[in-house]
């Protein structure tokens, strides 16, 4: 069987509907996701995506914020929803007899919150007490701070959060004026999966289908990206790291080679990164690379937590393993190995409703169509060493070179990054 099996239904007012139907779960998950978050704010309106999403919450012309917990915990079901940088997503799953429950109380959020003036003054210091608690996790606070020296002003280098200054500031009238910029419907998909309705997309098209708004969907320019050494001085007990480069975009057909090349690199417990720093040497406890992949950009990076004198080692032993890979590449183990690992945790990603819905809405956010895993595993199989050592090439370059560190040091033991 396919998956996901979906079908797409697009409304007169342009709003995007995709749905799964899956008869063989009692569940079902329905998700709203708007392309909207920090990549979309000005300077001035860093966190105001992050804001909203609280706020949608917090009342409506027909709830209160405890009546909207409650109607979902009176059913046994569950609701949420979080900002990332070129999306927000709102979200509930109920058993499949409290589908309309779900999306009444989805649709009045999403449509008809007040945003009362004394409810954003408290949830602003909600998310004031939020950002200090990031502040407090430098395991954490370093991606950010990579992200912003590498993308250096671009909007997705800044943090979902936004900053004190910025969040103090938000008014009622900004609030409204972000919504009406970028809540539109066509800047909208609506993503269902579970034991669905036939009459699914009237259900939605009758409460979203007469929604107006302006058509204005708007994709930034790629960042230009610039290698940088930089060092944020805090007392901790580790020195926490990033270290990376330019990445790829999710629609790049370099995108599931680089993910090979990102699981052998440091993307299991197997990998190399894992092997030689953490198994080897003892060198950290933490240690594992990623990738934060855009609508028309990317970038990719090693995270690793030591103590100071370790630093300079394990920020040289990173560098050879790119440098490795550059001339030599991987073995044929290796590349079977990460192969299969990453059809593994696809398809075991895929197994509840909610990833499902997940995966939907955000294949057509990026892709404009639903994706699927037999497509995948299809070019997965056919990457080839050649294709991981033309990547690295690609991309482990001087020029892109960008290592962020945190930690109780005044300088860092190096001023150049040779890869």
């Amino acid at each position: 069987m396919q998956i996901p099996n979906s079908k797409k239904k697009v409304l007169s007012n342009g709003l995007r509907i995709v749905t799964e139907e899956i008869t063989s779960v009692r569940s079902i998950a329905m998700g709203i996701l708007v392309g909207a978050g920090p990549v979309n704010e000005t300077q001035q309106e860093s966190g105001i995506s992050h804001l909203i999403e609280h706020m949608l919450f917090k009342g409506t012309s027909k709830r209160s914020a405890y009546e909207i917990a409650h109607t979902l915990d009176a059913v046994g079901g569950k609701m949420n929803a979080y900002t990332a940088k070129e999306q927000t997503m709102y979200y509930a799953v109920v058993l499949d007899k409290h589908l309309d429950t779900a999306i009444d109380v989805l649709c009045d959020i999403f449509l008809n919150s007040l945003f009362n003036p004394k409810d954003t003054e408290l949830e602003k210091g909600v998310i004031l007490e939020e950002i200090k608690m990031y502040e407090d996790t430098p395991d954490e606070l370093i991606h950010d701070i990579f992200a912003q020296k590498i993308l250096h002003n671009h909007p997705a280098g800044k943090s979902t959060l936004g900053t004190r200054k910025t969040v103090k500031s938000f008014k009622k009238d900004a609030i409204l004026n972000y919504l009406n910029t970028w809540y539109s419907p066509e800047n909208t998909i609506v993503s269902l999966t579970g034991d669905l309705p036939k009459d699914i997309n009237e259900k939605i098209a009758a409460y979203l289908g007469s929604w107006k708004a302006e058509k204005k969907i708007h994709l930034p320019p790629a960042p230009s990206i610039e290698g940088s050494i930089s060092l944020k001085h805090k007392k901790t007990e580790q020195v926490h790291l990033c270290l990376g480069v330019k990445g790829l975009a999710q629609t790049d057909e370099g995108f599931y080679p680089y993910a090979v090349l990102d699981t052998i690199l440091g993307g299991s417990m197997s990998s190399r990164l894992f092997q030689e720093i953490r198994e080897k040497r003892g060198l950290a406890y933490s240690i594992y690379s990623t990738s934060a992949s855009f609508r028309n950009f990317g970038i990719a990076y090693v995270y690793a937590g030591t103590s100071k004198e370790n630093l300079e080692q394990v920020v040289n032993i990173i560098l050879e393993e790119f440098s490795k890979i550059k001339k030599q590449g991987v073995s044929e183990a290796e590349l079977e190995k990460a192969r299969e690992y990453l059809k593994g945790t696809l398809v075991l990603g895929l197994e509840s409703t909610i990833s499902r819905m997940s995966w939907l809405a955000k294949s057509e956010f990026y892709h404009g169509r639903s994706v699927t895993v037999d497509e995948i595993f299809a070019k997965v199989d056919k990457i080839t060493n050649e294709d991981i050592i033309r990547l690295a090439n690609r991309f482990f370059q001087e020029k892109y070179l960008t290592l962020a560190v945190i930690g109780d040091l005044k300088k860092l033991p190096f001023k150049t990054l040779q890869s």
